[in-house]
């Protein structure tokens, strides 16, 4: 009988450690949703049938604000550059930011009227910032980078 008990004794102990141990993987798991920063990349190039290519590297993260309590904050950072062998006239970046969570879409125009050298001689840096509520549970905002350019008298769209 003693021998039963022990048992069942160390069987209960397994379960609770078990559940306490769940307990604090969700608990932890959900503060790490709020606080912690979300990070994605992205880059490449498109090439259009002309002298123009564009190449871009973007950075985006998404997380809570450091001195604003309740705020979160996204942010973008990224790089624009010509490959290609023309010039690239009148540059210029909108980052949009589009936030379903509060039916709200922000527009930031980041970059205007640059002109590019071609083979990648100059790059353009931008950031952007978006200030928001946290949301429960936490969504995301999309980010879109849209490039806009003159090529032979026509105005031309880059949407990533």
């Amino acid at each position: 009988m003693e021998h039963k008990i022990k048992i069942l004794i160390i069987g209960v102990m397994i379960a609770a450690i078990t559940f306490g141990v769940i307990i604090v993987g969700i608990i932890l798991g959900g503060f790490s949703l709020f606080y912690f920063t979300v990070q994605e990349e992205s880059g490449g190039s498109i090439s259009e049938d002309s002298g123009v290519r564009i190449s871009y590297d973007i950075v985006c993260t998404q997380g809570a604000t450091d001195n604003l309590t309740g705020m979160e904050s996204v942010k973008v950072h990224g790089t624009v550059c010509n490959t290609g062998n023309e010039e690239l006239k009148n540059l210029t970046v909108t980052v949009i930011f589009t936030d379903t969570a509060h039916d709200r879409e922000v527009r930031k125009t980041v970059v205007e009227c640059v002109d590019l050298l071609p083979d990648g001689a100059v790059s353009v840096e931008f950031d952007a910032e978006y200030l928001r509520e946290l949301t429960i549970p936490k969504t995301s905002v999309d980010k879109t980078i849209q490039v806009n350019w003159i090529e032979d008298g026509e105005l031309k769209t880059l949407t990533t």
